[in-house]
């Protein structure tokens, strides 16, 4: 008797040692095959299937196969996907979808809001939603999930940001961006230079930018800078004076002038019209302290000998039409360059055309003062104008250029 026990006792045990290899057989190639099918084999589909019939992510690709050709029998497959995994997002966006079609829209839309729910920190599932919102018209949602995106991933701006900017360049969709105007998120820069540089309309920056500064959060200097250069591209010059000069600073404001800090004594800004220094491997620009100079600092340039860019530090300036003198302090220590170094003042923009300069520098001399005339004329490509240092004649693109030079008080006076 207790031999027969023993006996039935160890058959049981061999079956359910068979009866769980089994199950990790069919488990194991159900999956296999089911990453197959992930990878694009659709035919792996049904042999997983076939091994696994609740294999979830199987049971969600099949719906996904049959939604053009049978809609109900994907319906059913995608319901029982979600019940045997119910955190799987993508499943419940696909039967929203496919519920939407067949005319049942509030479930779709209670779906795909329990998808988000289950998922939040997913891109994809981010991105489906809002295409899904938009195709519902619902313009809100649509912007939150894309808003969500950029939170998890700033560099999906290049497909969000021109999305963002046709809802801000038409007035009827506009206001869906209220939330983000009134607190902007992290990203918020970064799209704001995608709108101030790519929108079609100058309207539309100069009225998302109008109702940032209304807001409670003031504009950043990264946005004022972005509005402005938009407004110079434009030939906007006193409008785009007008924002900078809003956004200066009480220790700035002091060093205004028709010339901005011509004594070097504040650091280059932030586009605008404070001082442009060029980065080049072939010239340092830096301000410094040195004797005879006026004032905390003065302009140093150290040239390297190495091909350098004709066009070297500069300012933009807001001229009215009329007769200036441009005067300027100026010491050259072994400057070694074919042709010389001139400031000069042109025209700001396409035009470019040439108002005054200075002679040019060249050799070696201590602190001495410069000053040449020019004249503003009354015309609408000469509303803005760039002071700039710059290499004269010479012949080549980037002439060879050694040696240092200092300049300080550089003032611009109207003579009539």
């Amino acid at each position: 008797m207790q031999r027969r026990k023993h006996v039935v006792f160890s058959l049981l045990i061999l079956f359910m040692g068979l009866l769980l290899a089994w199950r990790i057989l069919v488990t194991g190639l159900g999956d296999h095959y089911t990453r197959k099918a992930r990878l694009g084999d659709a035919q792996a589909v049904d042999s997983a299937l076939l091994w696994n019939g609740n294999q979830p992510r199987a049971l969600y690709l099949k719906g996904r196969l049959l939604m053009e050709t049978d809609p109900q029998k994907a319906i059913d497959l995608l319901r029982r996907a979600i019940v045997l995994n119910p955190g799987d997002a993508e499943p419940m966006q696909v039967l929203a979808n496919l519920l939407l079609q067949s005319g049942k829209p509030d479930q779709a839309d209670s779906l795909m809001v329990l998808a988000i729910e289950r998922m939040p920190a997913n891109k994809d599932v981010r991105f489906r939603a809002a295409d899904y919102w938009m195709a519902r018209g619902d313009l809100d949602k649509a912007v939150q999930n894309w808003a969500a995106v950029l939170e998890l991933d700033s560099d999906q701006g290049k497909r969000i940001y021109p999305l963002l900017a046709n809802l801000a360049e038409n007035p009827a969709t506009r206001g869906v961006l209220n939330r983000l105007l009134q607190s902007p998120p992290s990203w918020w820069n970064g799209f704001f230079a995608y709108l101030a540089k790519h929108a079609e309309r100058l309207e539309t920056v100069v009225r998302i930018a109008t109702l940032r500064h209304a807001s409670k959060t003031p504009l950043s200097d990264e946005e004022r800078a972005m509005l402005v250069e938009r407004l110079q591209k434009e030939q906007q010059w006193p409008e785009a004076y007008l924002v900078w000069i809003n956004g200066l600073s009480q220790k700035q404001r002091r060093y205004l002038g028709s010339v901005f800090d011509g004594g070097f004594e504040l650091p280059p800004g932030n586009g605008g019209f404070f001082w442009y220094f060029p980065e080049h491997k072939s010239l340092i620009v830096r301000r410094k302290h040195t004797y005879g100079g006026e004032g905390e600092k003065s302009l140093h340039i150290l040239y390297r000998g190495q091909p350098t860019p004709r066009q070297q530090v500069y300012q933009y300036l807001l001229l009215g039409k009329g007769r200036y003198v441009l005067q300027l302090r100026q010491r050259v220590d072994r400057l070694r360059i074919s042709g010389g170094l001139r400031w000069v003042v042109r025209c700001a923009g396409e035009n470019d055309r040439l108002l005054g300069a200075v002679l040019p520098l060249v050799g070696a001399s201590d602190w001495e003062m410069q000053q040449a005339t020019f004249e503003v004329p009354d015309a609408a490509d000469c509303r803005g104008q760039v002071l700039r240092l710059e290499i004269s004649d010479g012949g080549d693109e980037y002439p060879l250029v050694e040696g240092e030079v200092w300049f300080d008080r550089i003032s611009i006076r109207k003579m009539s």
